[in-house]
């Protein structure tokens, strides 16, 4: 049921969408958890289109990246997928500081846009001025069907690829927006010869492993990737450096493994991967983490 997300995409409607992953394919195990959803996110529905997706690792992450994730689709008019699991969203945790989180207001065209006003204008980021439907005294189009920039249905090959064109700038002004927030978490022995790449709910069976391992006198490092799409690639090549990378997934493909050798062009050099629907547990964790150490 992707169709959604690829007509948000081409009316350039704000949105954030909650996915909460199990294992599959189809009903596969229902009442289970996984994360191998990652690749599907990103590439759902058809054409192409900007995103964003984030994956918090724990409710306190959740909280403030929800906030965060309305900012984002309100400033950029774009999908903003929250990518969590059945063992995250459905455990418990105290979480303080709710009442702190800003809540954004919306972004729409002050009143002085209104005079010749445009829906679908272009423009140098992409981001086009947006008044809602109903605005007194201006029409306000929006339209599924590739269109002009007032909304009008058009078939041209110079107005597709120019709107198509416009819609994609997006992309480089939703890059430069998340260079000045935390796309990534570093944690445990920055100093250390290897680190863990996860994302999402390993974040909490990871800290505990490498704090055991911390006891054990074996020092590791931990890349948690909160932001997933757009890829912060810069961010991930600093930290992993000539690192030893050890991804940790709960899933079969190493999707986040992919994900680093796509944007990187290098591979990790251990993979440990769990698929039969449960989390990981700290234990078991630094047992086989020590097998590739």
């Amino acid at each position: 049921m992707s169709e959604c997300l690829g007509m948000l995409g081409m009316t350039e409607s704000p949105a954030v969408i909650l996915v909460a992953q199990r294992p599959g394919p189809s009903t596969g195990l229902p009442t289970y958890s996984s994360q191998s959803d990652l690749r599907f996110v990103i590439n759902a529905s058809q054409g192409e289109f900007p995103r964003v997706v984030v994956a918090p690792g724990d409710a306190t992450e959740g909280a403030y990246e929800t906030a965060r994730a309305f900012d984002i689709s309100e400033r950029f008019q774009v999908p903003v997928i929250i990518l969590t699991d059945k063992y995250l969203s459905e455990s418990y945790f105290t979480v303080e500081g709710l009442n702190q989180i800003p809540v954004p207001p919306p972004s729409t065209a002050p009143e002085s846009k209104k005079e010749g006003y445009s829906r679908y204008r272009v423009t140098e980021s992409g981001v086009s001025e947006r008044l809602r439907p109903g605005t007194p005294g201006v029409v306000v189009r929006y339209n599924a069907d590739e269109h002009d920039e007032d909304g009008f249905t058009r078939e041209e090959p110079e107005i597709a690829k120019r709107m198509q064109e416009k819609r994609l700038r997006k992309r480089r002004a939703i890059e430069d927006h998340l260079r000045s927030l935390e796309t990534v978490k570093v944690h445990g022995a920055l100093d250390s010869d290897t680190v863990i790449v996860g994302w999402g709910s390993t974040k909490g069976p990871i800290l505990d492993a490498i704090e055991i391992l911390r006891e054990k006198q074996l020092k590791v490092g931990f890349l948690q990737v909160l932001y997933l799409e757009p890829f912060p690639a810069e961010k991930v090549a600093q930290v992993i450096g000539s690192k030893k990378v050890v991804d940790v997934e709960n899933n079969a493909t190493g999707q986040l493994a992919s994900l680093i050798r796509e944007n990187l062009g290098i591979g990790v050099d251990e993979m440990i991967l769990r698929y039969d629907g449960r989390p990981f547990e700290p234990v078991e964790l630094v047992e086989r983490i020590e097998e590739v150490l």
